[in-house]
Protein backbone atom coordinates (compact mmCIF):
# COMPACT_ATOMS: atom_id res chain seq x y z
CA UNK A 1 0.00 0.00 0.00
CA UNK A 2 1.39 3.14 -0.91
CA UNK A 3 0.74 6.55 -0.14
CA UNK A 4 1.50 10.20 0.31
CA UNK A 5 1.95 13.83 1.97
CA UNK A 6 -0.23 13.01 5.00
CA UNK A 7 0.85 16.12 6.50
CA UNK A 8 0.24 14.82 9.93
CA UNK A 9 -0.19 18.01 12.41
CA UNK A 10 -1.07 20.39 9.26
CA UNK A 11 -3.40 22.23 12.39
CA UNK A 12 0.09 24.24 13.17
CA UNK A 13 -0.82 26.31 9.86
CA UNK A 14 -3.83 28.03 12.35
CA UNK A 15 -1.48 29.19 14.09
CA UNK A 16 -0.09 31.24 11.63
CA UNK A 17 -3.60 32.83 11.20
CA UNK A 18 -4.05 33.70 15.17
CA UNK A 19 -5.54 30.50 15.94
CA UNK A 20 -4.50 28.34 18.70
CA UNK A 21 -5.23 24.29 17.89
CA UNK A 22 -3.64 21.91 19.98
CA UNK A 23 -5.93 18.82 19.46
CA UNK A 24 -4.85 17.62 16.28
CA UNK A 25 -8.32 15.76 15.68
CA UNK A 26 -8.02 15.73 12.27
CA UNK A 27 -4.38 14.01 11.91
CA UNK A 28 -5.95 11.48 14.11
CA UNK A 29 -8.89 11.11 11.65
CA UNK A 30 -6.06 10.00 8.96
CA UNK A 31 -4.25 7.92 10.81
CA UNK A 32 -7.32 5.61 11.90
CA UNK A 33 -8.92 6.21 8.19
CA UNK A 34 -5.39 4.83 7.36
CA UNK A 35 -5.74 1.90 9.51
CA UNK A 36 -9.26 1.02 8.67
CA UNK A 37 -7.86 0.89 4.88
CA UNK A 38 -4.68 -1.47 5.81
CA UNK A 39 -7.09 -4.00 7.68
CA UNK A 40 -9.37 -4.22 4.94
CA UNK A 41 -6.72 -4.67 2.03
CA UNK A 42 -4.15 -6.57 4.52
CA UNK A 43 -1.19 -5.39 2.40
CA UNK A 44 2.20 -6.70 3.45
CA UNK A 45 4.26 -2.70 3.15
CA UNK A 46 2.88 0.63 3.86
CA UNK A 47 5.30 3.06 1.86
CA UNK A 48 4.72 6.55 3.19
CA UNK A 49 6.26 8.93 -0.21
CA UNK A 50 6.86 11.81 2.01
CA UNK A 51 5.47 14.35 3.86
CA UNK A 52 4.28 12.19 7.19
CA UNK A 53 4.65 15.46 9.20
CA UNK A 54 4.02 18.95 8.36
CA UNK A 55 5.50 21.86 9.42
CA UNK A 56 4.90 25.98 8.30
CA UNK A 57 6.84 28.90 7.23
CA UNK A 58 5.51 32.39 7.70
CA UNK A 59 7.07 35.36 6.17
CA UNK A 60 7.45 38.22 8.96
CA UNK A 61 6.59 41.36 8.15
CA UNK A 62 9.10 43.32 9.15
CA UNK A 63 12.36 41.87 7.95
CA UNK A 64 10.64 39.57 5.41
CA UNK A 65 12.48 36.76 6.54
CA UNK A 66 10.92 33.32 6.96
CA UNK A 67 10.61 31.68 10.24
CA UNK A 68 9.07 28.02 10.30
CA UNK A 69 6.83 27.00 12.55
CA UNK A 70 6.68 23.24 13.92
CA UNK A 71 4.38 21.39 15.59
CA UNK A 72 3.85 22.16 19.23
CA UNK A 73 5.23 19.54 21.39
CA UNK A 74 2.18 18.34 22.86
CA UNK A 75 0.34 17.93 19.52
CA UNK A 76 3.69 16.06 18.31
CA UNK A 77 2.91 13.46 21.05
CA UNK A 78 -0.83 12.73 20.59
CA UNK A 79 0.07 11.85 16.85
CA UNK A 80 2.94 9.69 17.71
CA UNK A 81 0.74 7.95 20.09
CA UNK A 82 -1.82 7.52 17.57
CA UNK A 83 0.90 6.13 14.57
CA UNK A 84 2.20 3.68 17.45
CA UNK A 85 -1.56 2.59 18.85
CA UNK A 86 -2.81 2.34 15.23
CA UNK A 87 0.11 1.58 12.89
CA UNK A 88 3.13 0.04 14.54
CA UNK A 89 0.67 -2.28 16.16
CA UNK A 90 -0.52 -4.11 12.67
CA UNK A 91 1.14 -7.75 12.97
CA UNK A 92 3.70 -8.20 10.05
CA UNK A 93 3.07 -4.66 8.36
CA UNK A 94 6.64 -3.10 7.36
CA UNK A 95 6.54 1.03 7.46
CA UNK A 96 9.01 2.34 4.75
CA UNK A 97 9.04 6.20 5.27
CA UNK A 98 10.36 8.64 2.14
CA UNK A 99 11.41 12.11 3.72
CA UNK A 100 9.68 14.86 2.50
CA UNK A 101 10.91 18.88 2.64
CA UNK A 102 8.41 19.23 5.65
CA UNK A 103 9.43 16.22 8.00
CA UNK A 104 11.21 17.87 10.66
CA UNK A 105 10.98 15.91 13.90
CA UNK A 106 8.35 12.94 13.68
CA UNK A 107 10.58 10.64 11.75
CA UNK A 108 13.31 10.40 14.34
CA UNK A 109 10.89 9.37 16.74
CA UNK A 110 9.64 6.68 14.38
CA UNK A 111 13.46 5.55 13.62
CA UNK A 112 13.44 2.54 15.30
CA UNK A 113 10.49 1.18 14.33
CA UNK A 114 10.08 2.51 10.46
CA UNK A 115 12.58 2.36 7.58
CA UNK A 116 13.20 5.64 6.97
CA UNK A 117 14.80 7.09 3.72
CA UNK A 118 15.91 10.11 1.72
CA UNK A 119 14.03 11.60 -0.22
CA UNK A 120 15.95 10.52 -3.01
CA UNK A 121 13.96 7.56 -2.52
CA UNK A 122 14.98 4.33 -3.05
CA UNK A 123 14.25 1.17 -5.10
CA UNK A 124 12.15 -1.59 -3.69
CA UNK A 125 11.36 -5.37 -4.56
CA UNK A 126 15.07 -5.80 -6.28
CA UNK A 127 14.29 -2.32 -7.42
CA UNK A 128 11.26 -3.26 -9.61
CA UNK A 129 9.30 -0.45 -7.47
CA UNK A 130 10.96 3.01 -7.53
CA UNK A 131 9.87 5.39 -4.92
CA UNK A 132 10.85 8.86 -4.22
CA UNK A 133 8.50 12.20 -3.12
CA UNK A 134 9.90 14.52 -5.55
CA UNK A 135 10.93 17.50 -4.07
CA UNK A 136 14.47 17.11 -5.18
CA UNK A 137 15.69 14.35 -8.16
CA UNK A 138 15.49 10.77 -7.80
CA UNK A 139 18.08 8.18 -6.95
CA UNK A 140 20.36 6.99 -10.13
CA UNK A 141 19.24 3.65 -10.40
CA UNK A 142 15.32 4.35 -10.61
CA UNK A 143 15.82 3.98 -14.64
CA UNK A 144 16.44 0.34 -14.04
CA UNK A 145 12.53 0.05 -12.14
CA UNK A 146 9.59 -1.02 -13.89
CA UNK A 147 6.93 1.15 -11.97
CA UNK A 148 8.04 4.85 -10.43
CA UNK A 149 6.05 6.21 -7.97
CA UNK A 150 6.04 9.52 -6.52
CA UNK A 151 4.30 12.59 -4.28
CA UNK A 152 4.99 15.69 -3.30
CA UNK A 153 2.68 18.13 -5.77
CA UNK A 154 -0.88 17.05 -4.07
CA UNK A 155 -2.48 16.85 -7.97
CA UNK A 156 -5.61 18.35 -8.65
CA UNK A 157 -7.35 19.27 -11.26
CA UNK A 158 -10.63 21.91 -11.90
CA UNK A 159 -13.76 21.41 -13.48
CA UNK A 160 -17.06 23.31 -14.29
CA UNK A 161 -20.28 21.86 -14.13
CA UNK A 162 -23.17 23.19 -16.45
CA UNK A 163 -23.54 26.41 -14.19
CA UNK A 164 -20.13 27.39 -14.88
CA UNK A 165 -19.53 26.81 -10.89
CA UNK A 166 -15.86 25.41 -10.19
CA UNK A 167 -15.49 22.17 -8.75
CA UNK A 168 -11.12 20.99 -7.55
CA UNK A 169 -10.99 17.27 -7.70
CA UNK A 170 -7.74 15.74 -6.19
CA UNK A 171 -6.19 13.29 -9.00
CA UNK A 172 -3.74 10.55 -10.36
CA UNK A 173 -0.79 11.75 -12.66
CA UNK A 174 -0.18 8.60 -15.16
CA UNK A 175 2.40 8.37 -17.79
CA UNK A 176 3.49 5.58 -19.55
CA UNK A 177 7.47 5.89 -21.57
CA UNK A 178 10.14 3.96 -22.81
CA UNK A 179 12.80 3.14 -20.42
CA UNK A 180 15.73 4.98 -22.48
CA UNK A 181 13.41 7.98 -21.80
CA UNK A 182 13.35 8.27 -18.31
CA UNK A 183 17.81 9.01 -18.49
CA UNK A 184 16.48 12.69 -20.14
CA UNK A 185 13.67 12.77 -17.76
CA UNK A 186 15.75 13.16 -14.47
CA UNK A 187 18.33 14.37 -16.47
CA UNK A 188 20.80 11.40 -16.05
CA UNK A 189 23.63 11.06 -17.84
CA UNK A 190 23.58 7.76 -20.65
CA UNK A 191 26.63 6.08 -19.10
CA UNK A 192 24.83 2.95 -18.59
CA UNK A 193 25.15 -0.09 -20.28
CA UNK A 194 21.41 -0.96 -21.11
CA UNK A 195 21.39 1.68 -23.31
CA UNK A 196 18.61 1.19 -25.81
CA UNK A 197 16.15 -0.40 -23.89
CA UNK A 198 12.54 -0.65 -25.21
CA UNK A 199 10.11 -1.79 -22.80
CA UNK A 200 8.47 0.20 -21.29
CA UNK A 201 7.86 2.24 -17.59
CA UNK A 202 5.12 3.56 -15.70
CA UNK A 203 5.22 6.77 -13.86
CA UNK A 204 2.58 7.89 -11.37
CA UNK A 205 2.26 10.72 -9.11
CA UNK A 206 0.13 10.10 -6.25
CA UNK A 207 -2.59 13.19 -4.62
CA UNK A 208 -2.29 13.99 -1.00
CA UNK A 209 -3.90 11.52 1.08
CA UNK A 210 -4.91 14.49 3.67
CA UNK A 211 -7.80 15.29 1.62
CA UNK A 212 -7.90 18.79 4.08
CA UNK A 213 -4.80 20.07 2.02
CA UNK A 214 -4.83 22.25 -1.06
CA UNK A 215 -3.60 21.25 -4.13
CA UNK A 216 -1.48 22.08 -7.30
CA UNK A 217 -4.20 22.91 -9.96
CA UNK A 218 -2.49 20.83 -12.75
CA UNK A 219 -4.55 22.33 -15.73
CA UNK A 220 -4.28 25.98 -14.08
CA UNK A 221 -3.53 28.98 -16.78
CA UNK A 222 -1.09 30.85 -15.08
CA UNK A 223 1.09 31.81 -18.57
CA UNK A 224 3.68 29.49 -20.16
CA UNK A 225 7.18 29.34 -18.63
CA UNK A 226 5.57 29.59 -15.15
CA UNK A 227 3.71 26.51 -15.42
CA UNK A 228 4.86 24.03 -13.34
CA UNK A 229 7.91 25.84 -12.12
CA UNK A 230 8.11 25.30 -8.75
CA UNK A 231 8.49 21.53 -9.00
CA UNK A 232 11.82 20.96 -11.34
CA UNK A 233 11.83 17.09 -10.46
CA UNK A 234 8.44 16.78 -11.80
CA UNK A 235 8.18 19.50 -14.64
CA UNK A 236 8.84 17.17 -17.68
CA UNK A 237 6.11 14.62 -16.28
CA UNK A 238 3.70 17.18 -15.70
CA UNK A 239 4.71 18.77 -19.25
CA UNK A 240 4.74 15.46 -21.04
CA UNK A 241 2.16 15.14 -24.02
CA UNK A 242 0.73 11.65 -23.22
CA UNK A 243 0.35 12.49 -19.09
CA UNK A 244 -3.04 11.66 -17.98
CA UNK A 245 -5.22 12.16 -15.33
CA UNK A 246 -7.56 9.99 -13.21
CA UNK A 247 -9.99 10.70 -10.25
CA UNK A 248 -9.78 8.92 -7.26
CA UNK A 249 -13.07 6.62 -7.66
CA UNK A 250 -11.19 5.71 -10.85
CA UNK A 251 -12.30 7.66 -13.48
CA UNK A 252 -10.23 7.97 -16.53
CA UNK A 253 -10.51 11.72 -17.51
CA UNK A 254 -7.82 10.90 -20.52
CA UNK A 255 -4.99 13.32 -21.72
CA UNK A 256 -4.03 16.46 -19.20
CA UNK A 257 -3.47 18.29 -22.32
CA UNK A 258 -6.81 17.69 -23.60
CA UNK A 259 -8.24 18.99 -20.57
CA UNK A 260 -5.98 22.42 -20.35
CA UNK A 261 -6.70 23.30 -24.20
CA UNK A 262 -10.74 22.58 -23.41
CA UNK A 263 -10.75 25.42 -20.82
CA UNK A 264 -8.05 27.47 -22.71
CA UNK A 265 -10.70 27.84 -25.58
CA UNK A 266 -13.05 28.53 -23.18
CA UNK A 267 -11.07 30.99 -21.27
CA UNK A 268 -10.21 32.50 -24.36
CA UNK A 269 -13.83 33.40 -25.49
CA UNK A 270 -14.82 34.60 -21.87
CA UNK A 271 -11.56 37.37 -22.57
CA UNK A 272 -12.64 38.36 -25.48
CA UNK A 273 -16.42 38.72 -24.63
CA UNK A 274 -14.83 41.06 -21.50
CA UNK A 275 -13.36 43.59 -24.09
Amino acid sequence: MIVSDLHLGFEVEWFGRGFRVYDPTWSIDIIKSLKRVILETNPTHLIICGDLEHHYSIKKKKNGKKSIVEIPPEMSKSIFRCIKTDLLSINNLEIVIISGEHDISLLEELDHDCLILPSSGIGLFDNQLGVFHGDNFPFKEIVFSSDIILGHVHPVIELRDELQVKHQFPVFVNLELLREDIFSLFNFPFDFEEIGMVDLVTIKILPAYNPHLPGYLLNKLDGGKKLHKPFPAIRKILRHPNVQVQLTDGIDLGLLSDIVETLSIEEKRKTHHRL
